[in-house]
């Protein structure tokens, strides 16, 4: 400790005030804050540090506690300095986020499980047989389920057991057990719109039991079989409910609408209250805009500064990242997308907070160097894994999974080159996959496209004669 001091009291900054007496009344903690703001003067080129300068010192690294101890460092030498409002000031709203609660992409501390049981309470026949698949995969057997999908089996077989626990049945999947546990599915009501669980989520629960049962291959055929048609049923359903999902999405409007609303959102944020309030606003604008050109599924937890994504050439590109459900598939490289720059400013916007506009490029450093998630709350910490398809929830009344279908509705009407701009935009490399989120007014718009392009060649004709 002693020779930090000495090499920090050691550079040119300091040798000028060396023989000031306040010098050795300052602890180490004071004397790096301190010395920290020395660089950040010459860094910047301040002249007269403001309010809006000791604002960017904290959100660069150094936060409260170190604005602090700048503060305590600035009076020993001069308790009547200027300054010392604005460190005051900064500290406070700096004090003020850190001090935000919310539950992290890592959940509560303490968390009391509703809807399944955790991996580890599994059955142990089961866990042996998801450790083998696992082995199995990670060995480059492609016939054993993706990460992706072992990940969401696991989950599934989670709130099965869960049930069977809760209603003194056996810890096994039996034909008793599947129709006890399709009926409280089935009258289980979403935390998020109240309502029923969609077909889409018993279709993937009942998709993982069949997967897992014909997997383990201990069951008897009548049990598999009698999945196998359930889970037709469900897909039947499920295609069924596509009307009530477009009709959600047409009350969203196009990508160009969202983005549109996103930008409202944003310009409320500038007039919140307080620090924190503007921080969530910004956020909510930047996560309700973003999968309107990027629809990334349920992952813009992993998307990291720094990590995954990076300022290069005038905009933020992935860089290193696949998406989860796709990326052990044969041939699939790295994301190759970027955010446009027209977009970059809700990013932007999360970076720079209430920071004086010049601080931009070195929030930006920063984030990247400190590996910062692209959500994070008010005080640091990452968002809740499924923050952005909540927020979506919650504006558009359905999950930011219908980005896809937005994407495909808005270039699809444009025939066989939109629909391929829409596989681009969603990196989606399958025309079957593809084909799942065009909505029935596609085929309308293109039947009318079809019909207007035969009459104008009639009307045409017609002329002629």
């Amino acid at each position: 400790m002693m020779s930090d001091r000495f090499q920090i009291l050691s550079k040119p900054n300091w040798q000028a005030i060396g023989d000031h007496p306040a010098i050795s009344k300052l602890s180490i903690d004071q004397v790096r804050a301190m010395d920290g703001f020395f660089d950040h003067i010459a860094r910047f080129g301040l002249a007269e540090p403001n309010v809006s300068d000791f604002l960017a010192f904290g959100s660069l690294g150094h936060g409260a506690k170190g604005l602090g101890n700048l503060r305590a460092g600035l009076a020993i030498f001069d308790g009547g300095d200027p300054c010392l409002a604005f460190v005051d000031e900064a500290q406070s709203q700096t004090a003020a986020k850190e001090q935000h609660k919310g539950t992290s992409s890592k959940g509560r501390v303490h968390y009391a499980r509703s809807v399944s049981v955790a991996p580890a309470d599994l059955p142990a026949e089961w866990q042996a047989v998801l450790a083998a698949m696992k082995v199995r995969r990670e060995a480059g057997d492609t016939r054993a389920p993706s990460p992706y999908i072992q990940d969401r089996m696991t989950q599934k077989l989670g709130q099965y057991i869960l049930v069977m626990r809760r209603e003194g049945l056996p810890n096994e999947m039996n034909q008793d057990g599947l129709t006890t546990f399709y009926a409280d599915l089935s009258t289980r009501l979403s935390r998020h719109s109240g309502e029923p669980l969609c077909p889409a989520t018993l279709r993937a629960t009942w998709e993982e039991l069949h997967r897992f049962a014909r997997y383990r291959g201990t069951y008897s055929d009548d049990l598999v079989t009698g999945l196998k048609q359930t889970l037709k049923t469900l897909r039947e359903e499920e295609a069924n409910s596509a009307q009530l999902k477009f009709g959600k999405l047409h009350g969203t409007g196009s990508p160009p609408d969202v983005i549109r609303d996103a930008l409202d959102m944003l310009d409320t944020a500038e007039r919140a209250a307080t620090p924190g309030k503007r921080h969530i606003l910004r956020n909510r604008a930047a996560a309700f805009a973003l999968p309107a050109i990027l629809p990334l599924r349920r992952e813009w937890d992993r998307i990291v500064f720094g990590k995954t994504l990076f300022w290069e050439d005038d905009r933020y590109r992935f860089r290193g990242y696949k998406p989860r459900k796709t990326a052990l598939l044969d041939g699939r490289r790295e994301f190759p997308g970027s955010i446009h720059p027209i977009m970059c400013r809700f990013v932007d916007a999360m970076l720079l907070q209430d920071n004086d506009p010049r601080y931009l490029q070195a929030l930006r450093d920063h984030a990247e160097v400190s590996q910062r998630p692209l959500f994070a709350h008010p005080n640091g910490r990452p968002v809740a894994k499924n923050y952005v398809t909540n927020v979506w929830h919650e504006v558009a009344g359905t999950g930011a999974q219908i980005a896809r279908t937005l994407m495909h509705d808005y270039f699809g009407a444009r025939g066989e080159e939109g629909t391929r701009r829409a596989m681009v935009m969603c990196n989606q490399h399958s025309r079957e996959t593809a084909d799942s989120y065009i909505s029935t007014s596609v085929g309308e718009q293109e039947l009318e496209m079809v019909s207007e392009d035969l009459l104008d060649e009639f009307a045409s004709s017609e002329a002629q004669r």
